[in-house]
């Protein structure tokens, strides 16, 4: 799934795929490079977080599928940050469905 298609869903800002050290490698939406590269380095970072913490609860839960995670998502009172692998999305939710949203990060993450 093109980064288009996710951008037009409703109350998507922006969105945008990024490498594993945080650069942008394509981006759409209203925010301005400057704070496209802020929003990628946020979300490499944070997988990453992630990635450990999930790697720790099945190490500590001797509970399997766990790891590795499936996404992310961060909700602030406005505004909703979320990802799968390394496409990530900034979104209004009381304009949009995060369950649309994450499917179709989900099916953009598997291109």
């Amino acid at each position: 799934m093109s980064l288009k298609r996710i951008l037009v869903l409703d109350g998507v800002t922006a969105v945008c795929r990024f490498r594993d050290d945080g650069a942008v490698m394509e981006a759409e939406g209203l925010l301005p490079p400057e704070l496209m590269d802020r929003l990628a380095k946020f979300a490499q970072w944070y997988r990453r977080m992630v990635s450990g913490n999930t790697d720790i609860l099945s190490l500590f839960s001797q509970m399997r599928g766990w790891s590795p995670s499936q996404g992310w998502i961060v909700q602030g009172s406005a505004m909703t940050v979320c990802s799968v692998g390394n496409t990530v999305c900034l979104f209004d939710p009381s304009s949009g469905s995060l369950n649309e949203i994450m499917r179709a990060l989900g099916e953009a993450s598997h291109e």
